[in-house]
């Protein structure tokens, strides 16, 4: 019974992967290879997490930008019929918000334009906002797209 060449190439690289870093190094190297998987599903899962509590309005990030103006001083919600891209609730709707409409909300409030934006732009604007002076000394800086074009 031959072999075929994958599998004669699979025994050639674990053969080669031996003779190089030698039997002591290579449990060391599976286990820095699997602390490194788990702290990416970690960061996945944190990411995800805090997505989604920012898109159903449950995230404590919005809660710290609550208001500190009374509502006659607050600048006015989007107009029916803005061209924003996120969509905009009947007049007279006055149900539980959605984290759209929150997010919305939470981007006025800091003053940021929502029209013709997409939820990531605005999302990104808000984080960048809510980071202030401490997001200009990062080392690494999310790319600005020119939303002139949109």
């Amino acid at each position: 019974m031959a072999l075929d060449p994958l599998e004669l190439g699979t025994i050639a690289a674990i053969i080669i992967v031996f003779f190089l870093w030698g039997p002591q190094k290579i449990p060391e190297m599976a286990r820095m290879f699997a602390q490194a998987r788990r702290e990416f599903d970690n960061a996945t899962k944190e990411f995800q997490k805090v997505s989604t509590s920012i898109q159903n309005g449950t995230s404590p990030l919005l809660e710290s930008l609550a208001p500190t103006k009374p509502a006659s001083q607050l600048p006015p919600p989007a107009q029916q019929g803005s061209s924003s891209a996120l969509p905009q609730p009947p007049a007279g709707y006055t149900a539980v918000k959605t984290g759209d409409q929150l997010l919305i909300e939470a981007a006025q409030r800091l003053g940021i334009k929502t029209q013709g934006k997409t939820r990531e732009q605005i999302q990104q604007e808000i984080i960048d906002t809510a980071m202030g002076p401490a997001a200009a000394g990062s080392p690494v800086q999310p790319s600005k797209k020119d939303d002139s074009a949109a």
